[in-house]
């Protein structure tokens, strides 16, 4: 293709970008995500230490009912933060993913689809003046399989970042199964009546939850956005399936 590389570029979306998005995703899952898979053990240890603490304090006409209750509080309220802390990273990881495809982009936007003195022109470092010199290549990142999943997970980054707005309203179009408490994946009694969420804290593992598998998801349409573009991008012009 004229004024690009296919040969370096399709090595190195497949080699480096592709080997970049998968390593993140699967250092999370088997690294990070692995660390809270025993806090409901941890949480009754939490009450049973809690029990201890407050019995030893209690002399024997105090109410050992409210000691028990109290304890179990403790236990509920270590669960729930530690919870907590496990969605944030579950979002947050989301959020990266997108934002570390986007700098993708631009590293090959600016290194090979501009001009070198086009290179820093900060006005031209955009998704929009991507694709518009793609399609000059007679390319349309938009007809690639993927795409539909990227631009998806760019929702899901915008929301979880921002919260209440419009990518939280588009979130909940596309994906509204998002906003339902894991709770509710239980106990779907919970859902009865309940109106559309609002999303306050999402950096924080609330509002918003995404899971382990919608991770893996995002992560394999990344991957094969980039494998996609390496195996098209050497076709002559006009001979492109998108």
């Amino acid at each position: 293709m004229s004024g690009l590389d296919p040969s370096y570029w399709s090595k190195y979306f497949k080699e480096v970008f592709c080997k970049q998005i998968n390593t993140f995703t699967d250092s999370i899952a088997s690294r990070v995500l692995p660390t809270f898979d025993q806090i409901e053990s941890e949480a009754e240890a939490a009450a049973e230490k809690e029990w201890e603490r407050l019995g030893s304090l209690y002399s024997e006409y105090s109410d050992m009912g409210d000691v028990a209750e109290r304890a179990q509080e403790a236990g509920i309220d270590y669960y729930q933060s530690l919870e907590a802390v496990r969605q944030s990273l579950v979002n947050i990881t989301a959020t990266a993913l997108y934002h570390m495809f986007e700098q993708q982009v631009f590293l090959f936007h600016r290194k090979q689809v501009l001009h070198p003195e086009e290179e820093n022109n900060i006005k031209l470092i955009n998704m929009e003046e991507f694709k518009k010199r793609l399609a000059g290549f007679d390319i349309s990142i938009e007809a690639i399989s993927a795409w539909s999943k990227v631009k998806e997970l760019e929702v899901v980054a915008n929301a979880v970042k921002h919260a209440e707005g419009r990518s939280a309203v588009e979130l909940l179009s596309l994906r509204p199964d998002l906003f339902d408490h894991p709770a509710i994946q239980k106990y779907p009694f919970f859902n009865f009546g309940i109106s559309r969420p609002h999303v306050y804290m999402p950096l924080a593992g609330e509002d918003i939850y995404l899971t382990i598998n919608d991770l893996n998801t995002y992560s394999s349409a990344l991957v094969s956005f980039w494998e996609e573009l390496a195996d098209n991008i050497g076709r002559p012009c006009n001979d492109h399936p998108f």
